[in-house]
């Protein structure tokens, strides 16, 4: 873990530190703190990292809507190691209420994510990352809310002239293109204002020309890209990844045969092995598909329960894997 940070923070400086590098940066301290806090919590470099942690959060604007990281509670548990440090606690205090008042309204978090997005805009003029990350954090925001307020501004600023055009990574392409389609072919619910703006993206993808500029690409080497072990157990009822699997479908018997919200709590016992799961294996592929298996199960269960849990996983899956193909079901339906 610490010769990957190194050689990030290495890249970055010789490159002259563009926002893309520090973000990849900062994920390789994630994913390190992540590491030190599970399986070495005693380690002095545990500490440390928290502390980098907060420094990075604040100077990046850390909004875990914007982040593709999936790791709100590492930066949460970071902030609040440091709340009462003499250096670090402002930073530290402003963001754990940062992420209490986004915790409890989505409408927050939504507006968070456009209003960060725009000042690493600032902070970093002309930078192509910054630009396509305003256009992703209001599609999220939209994806997030339903509100088209959002996905009109992210049209109208995708067809602005300084929009890197031909940088659009295909995890973001695959959400802002059919969008830009649907709205100039006449699709349903779009306003005037959609439909003139996705016409202007739309000539301007047509007329780019060149190889494309990348924005933000990071290795797959330096990401903390590791599967769950078979043998592995998680949450108070100490389930494996397999036995996660097997849970959901026997509650799902169990809501065929009428059992309806007599199924909650078990499901709820899964939800807290997922959520142990998604701490120690953060990029996991398997995560997506299953918070999506228990959000559907949730739906079948008619208590408020397991329609508050519902809206909890549906958060995690747009806020934590927002390029999912589980996340974007909720945008497509």
């Amino acid at each position: 873990m610490y010769k990957t940070m190194k050689a990030v923070y290495d890249k970055g400086a010789a490159s002259g530190w563009h926002l893309a590098d520090k973000l990849d940066y900062f994920s390789t301290v994630l994913d390190a703190g992540r590491a030190y806090e599970l399986r070495r919590r005693d380690d002095p470099q545990n500490a440390a990292l928290k502390g980098i942690t907060v420094d990075l959060a604040s100077q990046l604007q850390y909004d875990p809507l914007i982040s593709n990281d999936a790791a709100e509670w590492y930066v949460r548990l970071s902030a609040t190691a440091y709340a009462n440090d003499p250096q670090r606690g402002a930073a530290a205090q402003a963001i754990i209420a940062k992420l209490d008042a986004e915790d409890a309204d989505p409408g927050r978090l939504a507006r968070d994510a456009d209003t960060d997005a725009a000042a690493l805009a600032q902070q970093f003029p002309n930078d192509v990352q910054a630009l396509l990350g305003q256009v992703d954090a209001d599609l999220r925001a939209y994806n997030l809310t339903q509100d088209t307020a959002w996905r009109t501004l992210a049209l109208q600023r995708a067809a602005q002239a300084t929009f890197p055009i031909a940088s659009v990574p295909q995890d973001l392409g695959r959400e802002l293109f059919p969008i830009v389609d649907s709205a100039r072919n006449a699709g349903a619910g779009y306003s005037d204002a959609e439909r003139a703006a996705a016409r202007v993206v739309a000539s301007h993808r047509a007329s780019a020309h060149g190889l494309p500029v990348i924005g933000r690409v990071l290795s797959h080497n330096v990401y903390l890209v590791i599967t769950a072990p078979a043998d592995e157990y998680f949450g108070r009822t100490k389930l494996s990844p397999i036995g996660v699997r097997n849970e959901i479908t026997r509650i799902g018997k169990y809501l065929d045969a009428g059992w309806g919200g007599r199924m909650t709590q078990d499901t709820l016992y899964v939800i807290d092995s997922l959520e142990d799961w998604q701490h120690q294996y953060p990029r996991d592929y398997e995560l997506p598909r299953l918070y999506k298996r228990v959000y559907d199960t949730l739906a079948r269960e008619d208590t408020e329960a397991a329609k508050e849990a519902g809206k909890e996983v549906r958060r995690m899956l747009i806020v934590a894997y927002p390029n999912s193909t589980e996340a974007r079901s909720f945008l497509s339906s």
